[in-house]
């Protein structure tokens, strides 16, 4: 037997329910139909496929519990729940679908060996997860979005998949105006019903650019870095601190970040209150 599932919450937590009862099944993940059927073609298999995960499921909660129990299963006030504790590892680029349900499988719904990390798998897979977490704290901390056009947008170019996270966060801090994260080519909405699109949405970059119509805030940026240059005092300069607030590794996410981090390294260019003036 073959167990098929998806590389999402649902997908992973129905494939650990099946798994359970057909130890010995083959386990397969696809990122859709289509990539399941050519993996399958290759293989030239003519065992029975059950297929998980592909369509929306509605009992998400209710498989968590038969899957991680009625307990809330934290070391640490820091750690997320188990529904989270999968979401951010999937985000993670070494994360391998199919050693995660075996890992969930293995725990026999002793959740806490997920967080204790006592087995070498439960520990290197407890170390994606707050590799994650903290890879989208410092989008939240460091990153500048733009106003421009009227959407507030922001390029980033995290090492893990957490556009979407970061982009849900920035929709909720500013929930009357629209918001776009853009990776790569991808771009991630929020609050598009603004805009007349969905609330929440995945569409190309190209299409953001072609929405932000003016450019006015790369007028507004220039002008805050001269007020903000001229207002600074050198006397009460700590390179020190400044470095350790806006971590270089951090820096490198956002292109306004990287400008922070310039002025950290380079220091503030010479600038008197006439400039803004």
């Amino acid at each position: 037997m073959i167990i098929a599932f998806s590389p999402t919450v649902d997908g992973i937590l129905l494939a650990c329910s099946c798994f359970r009862d057909y130890p010995g099944a083959e386990l397969v993940f696809a990122k859709d139909a289509q990539e399941l059927d050519r993996k399958l073609s290759f293989s030239g298999s003519n065992r029975q496929v059950q297929r998980l995960g592909f369509l929306p499921y509605g009992r998400t909660e209710s498989l968590s519990k038969e899957i991680f129990g009625k307990r809330k299963a934290r070391m640490a006030r820091f750690d997320p729940t188990p529904l989270r504790y999968v979401d951010l590892l999937l985000r993670h680029k070494d994360c391998d679908p199919v050693e995660l349900v075996q890992l969930i499988v293995s725990c026999n719904g002793d959740t806490d060996q997920l967080y204790s990390g006592k087995g070498r798998l439960a520990k290197r897979y407890y170390n994606y997860m707050r590799d994650v977490s903290r890879a989208y704290e410092r989008l939240c901390m460091f990153s500048r979005p733009d106003l421009k056009g009227g959407i507030l947008s922001v390029v980033i170019d995290p090492p893990h998949d957490i556009g979407e996270l970061f982009c849900g966060w920035l929709a909720r801090k500013n929930p009357d105006v629209p918001v776009a994260v853009i990776v790569n080519s991808t771009a991630w909405v929020g609050n598009g019903d603004l805009i007349g699109l969905d609330r929440f949405a995945k569409i190309t970059a190209a299409f953001i650019e072609s929405l932000q119509s003016t450019s006015g805030s790369d007028d507004v940026d220039d002008l805050w870095d001269i007020y903000y240059d001229s207002q600074m005092i050198e006397s009460r300069r700590n390179i020190g601190l400044a470095k350790k607030m806006q971590p270089k590794f951090s820096a490198s996410m956002s292109k306004m970040a990287k400008r922070d981090r310039y002025k950290v390294e380079r220091g503030i260019a010479n600038c008197r209150l006439d400039s803004f003036a």
